[in-house]
């Protein structure tokens, strides 16, 4: 259970080796690093909760079908212009991109159209394009916009060349259902008594240890050994992985 939580957690687990090689090298490397990143946690907290809000409302407000006739996979040229142009009047740091992007595909948007719109936000903001032509200068900016923008409509064509939308949506919701399968799994296999008899306040919270590698089905002083042994299957890397 933990390797298999370390496996689905790899990029934390780099990221904090590689502080604590900066923090063994050289101790002002590691304090700049850490730094940088609490900037960044402030701008995510700043940012987020209004690319939320805004996510919601598109995901509430916003009828599918104005979607899928502005964005779908029919809206053809005019559906690509338009996600250029959504990408580019866009604020914020392209993380806040994948919200609404997620919102988008949910409604109808198609793939390509969802990847110009990200691609469009990273490069192509015209906040952006104020700041590069003061100081790069006007030619620069204006040529690489011209080589920039067909370049955004090629890797939405390609991607969705290579996948499709209902690939995407359902590799974002299996992490979610398999782990709300497990829980439930749990759950049936514990006595819902609330004893307290391992530890923990309730059973769903005794359930949630299990699944986070803090307690083991011996944990539970209730249950009998079918009971355990069935828990031990669903808590293992195999069982975890069932679809």
């Amino acid at each position: 259970m933990i390797v298999e939580k370390l496996k689905e957690n790899r990029m934390m687990v780099i990221a904090a080796f590689a502080y604590l090689v900066a923090f063994l090298y050289d101790s002002e490397i590691f304090l700049q690093a850490c730094q940088l990143t609490w900037g960044y946690i402030v701008e995510m907290l700043q940012v987020m909760p209004a690319v939320f809000v805004v996510a919601s409302l598109v995901t509430v407000w916003v009828p599918p079908e104005v979607i899928m006739r502005n964005f779908g996979g029919e809206s053809g040229l005019k559906g690509k212009l338009a996600s250029i142009l959504v990408g580019s009047v866009s604020a914020g740091p392209i993380y806040a991109a994948f919200p609404i992007a997620q919102s988008l595909l949910h409604k109808g948007a198609s793939l390509s159209n969802v990847v110009i719109i990200i691609s469009a936000w990273a490069v192509v903001k015209l906040p952006m394009l104020i700041v590069e032509t003061r100081f790069l200068g006007i030619q620069f900016a204006a040529v690489r916009y011209i080589f920039t923008v067909p370049g955004l409509l090629v890797i939405g064509m390609l991607t969705s060349r290579y996948l499709t939308r209902k690939e995407v949506l359902e590799d974002a919701q299996l992490s979610v259902a398999r782990e709300g399968r497990q829980k439930s799994g749990v759950m049936d296999e514990l006595p819902g008594y609330d004893c307290g008899a391992c530890g923990f306040p309730s059973c769903v919270k005794c359930a949630e240890a299990m699944l986070r590698g803090e307690a083991d089905a011996s944990a539970c002083k209730i249950i009998d050994e079918d009971a355990q042994e069935q828990l031990n299957s669903i808590l293992s890397p195999a069982g975890s992985c069932d679809v």
